[in-house]
């Protein structure tokens, strides 16, 4: 067996092993920049998502997961499956495990260490409301391919030239331009990465799995070199959406939860590690060291997570003899929920660490630790910056750890749930008009709307203060950026708030926090001009005019109430693209707004000035299942077309797959052959080109015309889906 000092030896020198090739990825990655061109490496920065070259968050992911133990990980390392999947060309593989069981440590070992260095080796770490986005993913894979094999960034810069910024913005772009990539001869051996599927978005998941799914077949029949890694937990309702890639690539899922006493014998490895390393740390005899392992390794139901956190409850103190010992053990928490609420139930201000950990939850990017602490701080006697009564960071730093213990993390500033199972073991999935329970009972203690409630309060207080303190206005030229350094919470406040509003279902009994957002909302007030220079710069979005246009974008039900009361004009519109409110709430999907609006007489068929393109139009574009049916049943014309192209919505619902949308359309008699003024092209060429079997058979069993050419190449939608690698539509259209 493997000693502590043997395993510490092998650690260091994995380690070393691991600085030297973080020493020639740098190099390389040098090298790299010499050999592009301005326009090229602004191009890649593009894909880095930050705003310098230094912290990339998708590095910093991956480093901020522990190294593996020696001798673990080998359940999966010298499985049959993985082992085959090594000596093939292409193809996928999964690997599920239960929470806590290690996937992420191993996906990093993989990465770091037992891939094959001949290949171009590509990762993203999904994690949950910080990284989980497929644009993120693509971004983070797309600049580690480039910075790896830099002549194919080429395929990247016809999209950047006619887009610029705005490219990092569309999944499909991205998608296209990884897709070109691989099918490149010089982009060789490639092995992607994606680790914790189950904290992607929930709504990008299955747009994730299509694509993985139809890159994977297109690279087999083009004798690609293309891999894919992706871990998850066992959850049915990921692992069903492989049911195609397992019957086109056999033998590509290695369930871990079938593995368990492997895994276990391998967390008995971590326990004898860290059992050494405490004794060394504590001065243990060899006896009491003994015993302490014995008496851990007969303990059930163990999982990587639950060792780490039973660990740092050891450190604490124990009765230094094997009577203190077994003493230690029975007080143990016998699982890691038990050890969650022990850790969270050790600090007597309650109230503030709820407030803390309801931030937390609900924070669409994490907090670094200044803004946390002006945020926990904020309160009704906020009227000014100087009001609120905030400690010295360092100082406030101490005091989060205090409260919360291992249950939250700080990574370069940031901070975290310990672990996913953290963010589970808190959210309760009650009704929003539940209130924070103050008792000290934490498992499943606080809901998504109340924690929204908790961060919209906050930020609609913070720019409040902006609207009140003559001081922090006395420049009237100052800028966004001179207000986001000198005041911390700003740039997330204006940032979020918007966000957080529409989710806590402001209501009746939030009065006071409602009419701080009309204000909030006013174009004509000075907070508006303080946060919206920071909402608006990345949006490529000009500013609204009207209060009314603004709370329709947002989805702010409560506020539009107030203003419609107040007799705000229904056809107001945004100066840019003469949007009217109705035309906003449908286009960002704001059921409780739309049906607001309509219910007051808004206009159903007002048009924008670009392109004549309807609320219908628009709702139908972008996948609005629920505000389709509303427009509909309101009359809205299912023919309405943009002037640019002459599409209808049943077109724009069909090319981006929207099937829920396309069956409503259907249904309601929507022509199906409507085609497009430039190349002839109707709902079911964009279907079958684009890969969305669901809508090709609605439309194939509506009667859709199969034979149907576009006007460019004379191609049927039977071609481009063979062109394509869409094998399912092909099969379907020829049954």
């Amino acid at each position: 067996m493997l000693t502590y000092a043997m395993i510490t030896g092998l650690q260091k020198v994995a380690e070393a092993h691991r600085d030297i090739a973080q020493k020639q990825l740098e190099i390389q990655q040098d090298e790299v920049k010499q050999k592009l061109s301005d326009k090229q490496k602004e191009c890649l920065q593009l894909f880095c998502l930050t705003e310098g070259a230094k912290n990339i968050t998708y590095e910093w992911y991956k480093d901020r997961v522990e190294d593996r133990v020696e001798g673990t990980c080998m359940w999966f390392l010298e499985h049959g499956h993985f082992q085959e999947w090594l000596k093939r060309e292409s193809g996928p593989l999964l690997v599920s495990a239960d929470p806590g069981c290690g996937k992420s440590v191993l996906a990093k070992h993989l990465i770091d260490y037992a891939l094959p260095r001949s290949a171009t080796i590509c990762y993203f770490f999904f994690k949950d409301q910080d990284q989980n986005t497929v644009r993120q993913a693509l971004c983070a894979l797309l600049h580690q391919l480039f910075s790896q094999k830099p002549s194919l960034i080429q395929h990247a810069m016809k999209q950047f030239e006619k887009d610029g910024p705005r490219l990092t913005s569309s999944t499909r772009s991205l998608w296209a331009v990884l897709g070109d990539a691989m099918h490149d001869p010089q982009a060789g051996s490639v092995i992607i990465i994606l680790d914790a599927l189950d904290e992607c978005a929930e709504s990008e998941l299955e747009d994730l799995m299509r694509n993985v799914e139809r890159q994977l077949h297109s690279n087999r029949l083009n004798h690609g070199k293309l891999k894919y890694l992706l871990t998850s937990r066992p959850y049915e309702q990921i692992v069903s959406k492989f049911r195609c890639l397992l019957e086109a690539f056999p033998r590509i899922h290695i369930p871990g939860e079938e593995e368990s006493e492997t895994i276990s014998r391998e967390i008995n490895r971590v326990i004898q590690y860290r059992v050494e390393r405490l004794a060394r740390e504590q001065g243990l005899s060899s006896n009491v060291k003994g015993h302490l392992a014995a008496q851990l390794l007969r303990l059930t139901h163990r999982t990587y997570l639950w060792v780490y956190l039973v660990f740092d409850y050891l450190k604490e103190s124990f009765k230094k003899t094997q009577e203190g010992i077994d003493s230690a053990i029975e007080t143990l928490p016998k699982n890691v929920n038990q050890a969650y609420e022990r850790i969270l139930n050790k600090s007597k201000e309650s109230l503030m660490v709820r407030k803390a950990l309801a931030i937390i939850l609900a924070a669409g990017r994490p907090l670094t630790v200044p803004e946390m602490n002006v945020a926990v701080n904020i309160d009704e006697s906020s009227q000014a910056i100087h009001n609120i009564d905030m400690e010295e960071e360092e100082d406030f730093k101490s005091r989060l750890r205090s409260w919360c213990g291992l249950f939250v993390s700080i990574h370069h500033g940031k901070i975290y749930f310990l672990h996913q199972t953290a963010r589970e073991f808190l959210l309760a999935n009650l009704p929003s008009s539940t209130t924070i329970s103050t008792e000290l009972q934490w498992h499943h203690s606080i809901t998504i709307h109340q924690a929204h409630s908790v961060l919209a309060e906050l930020c609609v207080r913070y720019l409040s203060i902006f609207d009140s303190d003559a001081s922090l206005l006395a420049d009237s030229t100052l800028q966004a950026s001179r207000h986001v350094d000198s005041h911390t919470f700003l740039a997330y406040s204006a940032t979020f708030w918007g966000l957080h509003f529409r989710e806590a279902c402001i209501g009746n009994n939030d009065a006071t926090i409602a009419h701080l957002a009309v204000r909030i909302s006013d174009p004509d007030s000075k907070v508006y001009s303080v946060w919206s220079k920071i909402y608006w710069k990345h949006r490529y979005m000009s500013i609204p005019r009207f209060p009314l246009v603004v709370a329709s974008y947002f989805g702010h039900e409560a506020v539009v109430k107030l203003l419609l009361d107040k007799g705000a004009d229904l056809e107001s519109k945004d100066d840019r693209y003469s949007q009217t409110p109705l035309s906003w709430a449908a286009k960002n999907g704001h059921e409780a707004i739309v049906k607001l609006l309509l219910d007051k007489g808004a206009g159903l068929e007002s048009k924008d000035k670009e392109n004549g393109r309807t609320p219908l139009w628009w709702a139908a574009k972008n996948g609005q299942e629920a505000v389709v049916k509303l427009l509909l049943d309101k009359g809205a014309d299912l023919e309405s077309k943009d002037k640019e192209n002459g599409r209808t919505p049943l077109w724009w619902a069909a090319k981006n797959g929207h099937e829920a949308v396309v069956k409503l359309l259907l249904d309601n008699g929507a022509g199906l052959e409507s085609k497009d003024k430039e190349n002839g092209r109707t709902p079911l060429w964009w279907a079958a080109k684009n890969g969305h079997e669901a809508v090709v058979k609605l439309l194939l069993n509506k009667g859709a015309d199969l034979e149907s050419k576009d006007k460019e190449n004379g191609r049927t939608p039977l071609s481009w889906a063979a062109n394509n690698g869409h094998e399912a539509v092909v099969t379907d259209s020829v049954i």
